[in-house]
């Protein structure tokens, strides 16, 4: 039986759900282990005339045998029910500390890691993960329990037979640990397998509008082929050591149980056994291998949880340097908690992306209630900052101040409760208009909600809508053109309320009117709060009380409007191409 920390550990506060599981499928085999007994007895009464135990008569032990197929029928509903709810828990707790852990990780892992891994992990890992706890470990703990009561009563009885039986399970239960790493390293291969497929078919449904217009649907069909193909390939090779380690349980489990069968009837006809011990014999050795048989299915139900457990063991144990999680419940309040009534400041900070990318000795200094721009070519840097201050990367070197407090591990929660964000890409989730607002603060009154998208220039067109606010927006917000996704963030940020601002004012791809409804929006967003803006526009740029130009991860210059547009040439470059 295969077990570890990890499993033990993915258990947690279900555990006694588990042992519940474990012990009506004990009692389950017990249960069926004794009704062999009292039919041993039945027919020994029946043959012999002569009373055994407390029988008298043969019709006694089968009124018992009636009551504990009773028993048995119970038990198993019961155990079914149980294993259902414990799988239910497991999977639950499990998705649960996997999601708050993304959560935690934030982009410093997403970004680096693919959407369908992640999914696979989340979704079909913890699914088989569940099976360990509900098939395999009640299944290989009652069998093998099972087999200990019953091989000594056959111990009692006949020594010979009792060691036939004893190899055969032994060998049955010794099986998966021989093949185990033969099992384990295929088993890995397929989920990598799986999850580079499961990625790649994904990326291409949400790429199907690039393959169509690029009529490339032939082409990405062939790739998809080659990584089905590859998947193919790794089912084969571990149903190749599966197939064999299933003809090693078989061989086991028949050649036990034939030749206690065909040992204990040589011995009885010998005159070694008697007849007497030769029924009980037959179906003690009955009932030691009937449990046994359900190992082989058990298992393999089992060790794909086993292989599971290590990814998913690796992703909870990973290093959080920044912590962007909250619990439910908190999100969207400490906004209201928190007071800020300070300056935000950047330090000597420098920051790379594993070596690509780095920002060298940045600093500034963002007074309270004032607006600082940062502009500068693309990929210069200007969002790389952005992403440090809400916390999404810890600084390499140098610190980040929000008022008194120092961003750290410690104090990043607390930052982040104070900072609302609108982001180029901002992300619509499934689900209707009113959902997607309400996450900015999920405590709000639907009249909150509404007051909040009015102020984002959004209410009328919502009003528009099949259903208003209750209209579904599709995948990733589709029914909404870029204009209106960005001022749906827009009112999520306003709904938040919170003290800070950081807005990436992607407007280069939008027309006249959405511009001008954005930056009415923005103007509404950014009143009485602290503000970092990545700016595109020179009307919002010169609005800055403070504008900072970012090229090569450098602070090349600061200043205002009219101090860069007399002594910057750099802001004279950026104003020339199309600000």
């Amino acid at each position: 039986m295969f077990i570890n920390k990890h499993l033990i550990e993915f258990m947690g506060r279900c555990k006694r759900y588990v042992f519940l599981s474990c012990l009506l499928e004990l009692m389950w085999t017990i249960t069926g282990a004794a009704i062999s007994v009292l039919g041993a007895c039945a027919i020994r009464i029946a043959l012999f005339r002569k009373p055994i135990f407390l029988f008298q008569y043969g019709y006694q032990p089968l009124v018992i045998v009636a009551f504990l197929l009773f028993v048995q029928f119970v038990l198993y509903k019961r155990k079914v029910s149980s294993a259902n709810r414990s799988s239910r828990i497991i999977k639950t707790q499990i998705r649960k500390d996997l999601l708050n852990k993304l959560f935690e990780l934030g982009p410093a892992y997403t970004t680096i890691s693919r959407t369908g891994e992640v999914a696979n992990t989340i979704s079909n890992k913890v699914e088989w993960l569940s099976n360990y706890y509900t098939l395999y470990l009640p299944a290989s703990g009652s069998a093998m329990l099972n087999a200990v009561l019953v091989i000594a009563g056959l111990f009692m009885i006949d020594v010979v037979t009792a060691g036939i039986c004893l190899v055969s399970c032994l060998g049955m239960m010794f099986c998966p640990m021989f093949f185990y790493k033969f099992m384990k390293d295929r088993g890995l291969q397929e989920w990598k397998a799986y999850g580079d497929y499961y990625s790649d078919c994904l990326d291409s449904i949400q790429g199907i509008t690039t393959l169509k217009a690029y009529n490339s649907n032939e082409q990405r069909c062939a790739y998809i082929d080659e990584k089905g193909e590859a998947f193919r390939r790794a089912i084969m090779a571990q149903l190749r050591i599966t197939m064999l380690e299933n003809g090693v349980l078989e061989f086991f489990l028949q050649a036990g149980s034939a030749l206690s069968v065909a040992t204990a009837t040589v011995r009885a006809a010998r005159g070694v056994l008697s007849p007497e011990g030769l029924i009980f014999t037959l179906f003690l050795a009955a009932a030691c291998f009937a449990p046994m048989a359900k190992l082989g299915n058990a298992w393999h139900m089992g060790y794909r949880g086993i292989t599971a457990s290590y990814s998913i063991h690796e992703l909870l144990t990973k290093k959080v340097t920044f912590s962007l999680g909250k619990a439910k419940d908190d999100i969207g309040s400490d906004s209201k908690k928190c007071i800020f009534d300070g300056d935000i400041e950047f330090q000597h900070v420098s920051f790379s992306y594993d070596g690509d990318f780095s920002l060298e000795d940045i600093n500034f200094t963002i007074p309270n209630r004032t607006m600082v721009a940062l502009v500068g070519a693309s990929g210069g840097g200007k969002s790389t900052i952005a992403h440090l201050l809400a916390g999404f990367y810890p600084v390499g070197s140098g610190e980040i101040h929000v008022g008194k407090m120092k961003m750290s591990e410690q104090t990043v929660n607390t930052i982040q409760s104070m900072i609302s964000a609108v982001w180029q890409d901002c992300h619509i989730f499934y689900g209707t208009v009113y959902e997607n607002i309400v996450l900015g603060r999920p405590d709000a009154s639907r009249e909150e909600v509404i007051s909040a998208a009015k102020r984002a220039n959004l209410h009328t067109f919502i009003e528009t809508l099949p259903m208003g606010y209750d209209t579904q927006l599709g995948e990733n917000g589709m029914r909404f053109s870029g204009g209106e996704r960005q001022r749906l963030a827009i009112a999520r940020a306003i709904l938040k309320d919170a003290p800070i601002l950081i807005f990436d004012e992607a407007t280069s791809s939008l027309d006249r009117k959405n511009e001008r409804d954005i930056q009415k929006s923005f103007n509404e967003l950014r009143r009485e709060k602290t503000s970092l803006v990545i700016a595109h526009r020179l009307a919002t740029i010169q609005q800055a009380d403070q504008i900072i130009i970012v090229g090569n991860g450098k602070i090349l210059a600061a200043g205002t409007h009219e101090e860069l547009s007399q002594s910057s040439p750099e802001y004279h470059a950026l104003m020339g191409i199309g600000f």
